[in-house]
């Protein structure tokens, strides 16, 4: 029987979702919808960070993410979602509970990737455009929840001023703003957020998650691409993998290496390396 069941990809900022999705949007059954917050803290947009369990699944959040989703996939022309949002992260368990049939898949990336691209991104601002099309994907009655953060953002856009903050919100996460260089708070935000997602991972049944290593991918794209259609019962996606296999670039994966000096390193060092060490990467 063919699967309908939502592709979802869960993985930090700059982790290589965003890659994954638009590669699975090449699919002719596949409508990728890239990172609507929007939808996932509907009816919980007033919460101090972005952690959302099975208890915040209530029936009517659930049937009204399952709606939109229903209508989304349908407005595509297409019978199968395929879906990023980084802050996913922090709700697996919320996730699976109004999908259950849903096919989960956790990328995991070096941490020191992930510092350094988010570091970079955070010398810029978001665009203006983009900032626009959330405030008009949010219900009116949740724009408070997010009016401070905003407001934070246009002002430094205007000032043109660094980001304070950028990326998933783990519990904690405003105590870091301020108190610590830029690199130690994307360290601490780095661990919080992916060991809460691989032990959230680690505890769905199998047939519903998949977990790879992006350096395994670019390594070895065809043997890890094609693991990943077939876990998710893909049928016809030799297109995918094949385009996987041409592009990917195992070069990109210790360009941390010359871009974080000595200095920051050993700053980093005790926060990310037993992180780093339990997911299997070397110092």
């Amino acid at each position: 029987m063919t699967s309908t069941a939502p592709i979802i990809f869960i993985g930090t900022q700059r982790s290589g979702t965003t890659w994954m999705g638009t590669v699975f949007e090449r699919h002719p059954r596949i409508a990728y919808w890239p990172e609507p917050r929007h939808l996932w803290t509907w009816g919980n947009a007033y919460k101090p960070d972005d952690v959302l369990t099975a208890n915040d699944a209530r029936p009517g959040v659930t049937k009204h993410i399952r709606r939109e989703v229903e209508r989304f996939v349908q407005r595509a022309g297409k019978d199968r979602l395929a879906e990023k949002t980084p802050s996913n992260c922090l709700r697996i368990p919320f996730i699976h509970a109004i999908f259950p049939e849903a096919k989960i898949i956790l990328v995991i990336r070096d941490g020191r990737s992930v510092l350094r691209s988010t570091s970079e991104i955070m010398q810029g601002s978001v665009p203006t455009n983009r900032m626009l099309q959330r405030a008009f994907e949010t219900p009116f009655w949740e724009w408070p929840a997010y009016l401070p953060r905003a407001a934070s953002t246009i002002m430094r856009k205007i000032t043109r001023r660094p980001l304070a903050y950028w990326g998933v919100r783990p519990p904690g996460w405003r105590a870091w703003i301020g108190s610590e260089s830029r690199e130690v708070m994307l360290a601490k935000q780095w661990v919080a957020t992916i060991q809460r997602a691989v032990a959230d991972a680690d505890a769905l049944p199998e047939h519903a998650r998949f977990i790879f290593h992006y350096e395994d991918l670019m390594r070895e794209p065809r043997r890890v691409m094609q693991d990943m259609v077939d876990f998710c019962e893909l049928e016809n996606a030799e297109d995918l993998v094949a385009h996987v296999e041409s592009t990917a670039d195992p070069t990109r994966q210790r360009k941390w290496h010359d871009a974080l000096d000595g200095q920051v390193l050993e700053q980093i060092r005790p926060i990310m390396e037993p992180t780093l060490t339990q997911l299997g990467y070397q110092w």
